[in-house]
């Protein structure tokens, strides 16, 4: 594209050249980026969602420079498959984008100096360190997506959040400048991989202050291993909503869905073909009102096969409104800390003998949904595993 001209009006004029030369005009451009017109003249608003998405209009631009196929809002592919990779690492507490909406800088020359070197759209891996609970410290915990609009902490922050932000004197004055986040996937609980093989040649003790602080780039061959990682998308405050979904090889989750962007609704990943860990999960609460008869002390339970179980009972308690009901893990491979089975038809052997003995002595209601006792429960469990572990093609 031509050097832009500067004069009065000079960003409606990009926005709707770009809309025409790679959307086909401004409706094809909102749809691919899942923009809603709110009752609005579609030109008069598209520059604040332009602003909203890219951080200005001029990082729009260069995000089309390449064209659409290489813009990494719209595929985050591209970014992992750039030269260099917009895949960058940093060190967190958590990863809770369903209310931290922010990637943070405490100085703000670190932040300036993120926005000189990445570009809109990057990734940026999060790994567990400092006030992270021992289980997680150390572990690649998911993956997000930045936008290059500023702010301050306090506008991307859920505001539940807000008054324990302020009350810490450890963080209330910790990553204050941020950078608005567009995406969030985070990796399998049962998946994550250590730090120090994900990312050999980036992380070491001499690099982690920077790591933290400012985030570094990762290598082509590093980038390339957010390929291998097990992820579910998760929503980002502020952002699109995002159905519950079941995790998958990022290969899959990452791409595009449909032509433009990548669907955030409604796109439901089928569970993965490969290493699978069984699970049982149970209804805790009073399961006489839940049937709307009795239960007879026996408890509500649904089994099945997942790359992660955690994420599985996670998805159903996202479909339940609050309630005094939730799924708990009863049992699970992975919580056994057995290997998962080798493919998809090892678990399914084992799922199929955990119904076939639930249905047959306890009660099915339907699907993979059964009320039993505790011992039944036992039983079909070990029978599962058996029929896991013996299955032949």
């Amino acid at each position: 594209m031509s050097a832009p001209n500067r004069q009065p009006g000079w960003d409606k004029r990009a926005i709707n050249q770009i809309a025409s030369v790679f959307y086909g005009g401004l409706g094809p451009m909102f749809e691919a980026h899942g923009w809603a017109t709110e009752g609005r003249v579609i030109s008069q608003i598209a520059p604040t969602k332009v602003v909203q998405t890219y951080g200005s209009v001029e990082a729009f631009e260069r995000a089309h420079a390449d064209g659409v196929d290489h813009n990494p809002m719209l595929n985050p592919m591209t970014a992992i498959e750039g030269d260099p990779p917009e895949v960058w690492l940093i060190s967190l507490y958590g990863f809770t984008t369903e209310s931290w909406g922010l990637l943070g800088f405490t100085d703000v020359r670190m932040r300036t100096a993120f926005l000189n070197k990445s570009k809109y759209g990057a990734l940026v891996v999060v790994y567990a360190a400092g006030r992270a609970s021992t289980d997680l410290r150390g572990k690649v915990l998911g993956v997000q997506q930045v936008s290059h609009r500023t702010g301050t902490k306090w506008d991307f922050l859920a505001p539940e959040r807000v008054d324990g932000e302020r009350a810490d004197p450890d963080r209330a004055a910790k990553w204050l400048h941020a950078l608005k986040l567009m995406r969030g996937w985070r990796v399998a609980p049962e998946c994550r991989p250590s730090i120090e093989d994900f990312a050999p040649e980036t992380y070491n003790a001499k690099n982690a202050r920077a790591i933290g602080s400012m985030c570094l780039r990762l290598t082509p061959s590093e980038a390339r291993r957010v390929l291998d990682l097990n992820l579910v998308e998760i929503p980002v405050y502020g952002g699109a909503p995002v159905e519950p979904q079941l995790p998958g090889p990022a290969m899959q989750v990452l791409l595009p869905s449909r032509p433009g962007p990548v669907s955030q609704s409604g796109y439901m990943v089928r569970e993965a073909e490969g290493p699978n860990h069984l699970y049982i999960l149970r209804l805790h609460g009073d399961a006489d009102k839940f049937l709307g008869y009795e239960a007879s002390g026996h408890s509500i339970i649904k089994v099945g096969f997942s790359v992660s179980p955690q994420t599985r009972c996670d998805a159903h308690n996202g479909a339940l409104p609050a309630c005094a009901f939730e799924w708990k893990i009863e049992k699970s491979t992975y919580a056994e800390q057995r290997s998962p089975f080798p493919s998809s038809r090892h678990a399914l052997a084992g799922e199929g003998e955990m119904k076939k003995l639930l249905a047959n002595e306890g009660k099915s209601l339907g699907g993979e949904f059964f009320l039993a006792d505790t011992k039944l429960v036992d039983r079909a469990w070990k029978a599962a595993i058996v029929a896991a572990e013996n299955w032949k093609s």
